[in-house]
């Protein structure tokens, strides 16, 4: 069984939520948050952190999950890949059909899991989390330009699912691991990680329960001055 809790937040300086997220189809929305006990051998929870500003962002995070939800087939036959670029596809054949959606795009984060089989994938910097035996290990791989040593982190990205002036083929991370009883993922925009280190998510990911976890979790980033949307969904196994 599956414990899975998950919150959407606007933060304290955005007007708008370009995050978008999901679990099992079933999207999130800012100011209920969403939980519940899971006995199914198939699940898939998305996290996508839209760009663009004037709603631009929403709409291309919002394009992002339709998409994908859309094939959910393929994302349990294990296509992920191919599935995520026709979730690129529509971002861009979307920008190109309004001026004012221009230069919008999204980044994805999301875990198949099949039987006890967890399949990951990444474009862009929100980020999936593995927490076993107390340690809180990253999963996806962050595509952020190289960056100087000793300089501090921008929010420039090397991919995304839309995003350039002109199409742009995306290149997902993906790997996959056997899940144990106790294992928890976290998947979440960077307005969680951008406000908290490692450190800080892993002792409450470890500690609390998902729903209790995922309270403590916002009212860190409140505390921080929460200065972006933050989105996170945790599923517990066990």
């Amino acid at each position: 069984m599956f414990h899975i809790a998950a919150t959407t937040l606007v933060g304290l300086v955005r007007e708008v939520n370009e995050d978008s997220a999901s679990v099992n189809g079933q999207r999130l929305i800012e100011g209920r948050p969403f939980e519940a006990r899971i006995e199914l051998d198939q699940i898939f929870a998305l996290v996508a952190d839209g760009m663009g500003g004037h709603a631009r962002g929403e709409i291309a995070s919002d394009t992002s999950l339709r998409e994908l939800e859309n094939r959910t087939e393929s994302l349990f036959e294990n296509d992920i890949i191919p599935a995520v670029r026709a979730a690129n596809r529509a971002v861009y054949d979307l920008a190109a059909s309004n001026p004012v959606y221009r230069g919008m795009g999204s980044t994805l984060v999301g875990v198949v899991i099949n039987e006890k089989k967890c399949t990951w994938f990444n474009v862009g910097d929100s980020r999936a989390y593995l927490c076993r035996s107390g340690k809180l290990l990253q999963l996806s791989k962050d595509h952020v330009p190289s960056m100087v040593r000793g300089t501090s982190r921008s929010h420039a990205i090397s991919q995304s699912l839309g995003g350039a002036a002109y199409y742009t083929e995306v290149f997902p991370s993906t790997g996959s691991f056997n899940i144990t009883p106790g294992d928890r993922i976290l998947l979440c925009s960077d307005g969680l990680t951008d406000v908290l280190s490692d450190q800080q998510i892993e002792g409450v990911v470890s500690l609390e329960e998902p729903g209790p976890c995922v309270t403590k979790l916002v009212e860190l980033v409140v505390a921080g001055g929460a200065p972006d949307n933050a989105t996170l969904v945790l599923l517990a196994f066990g």
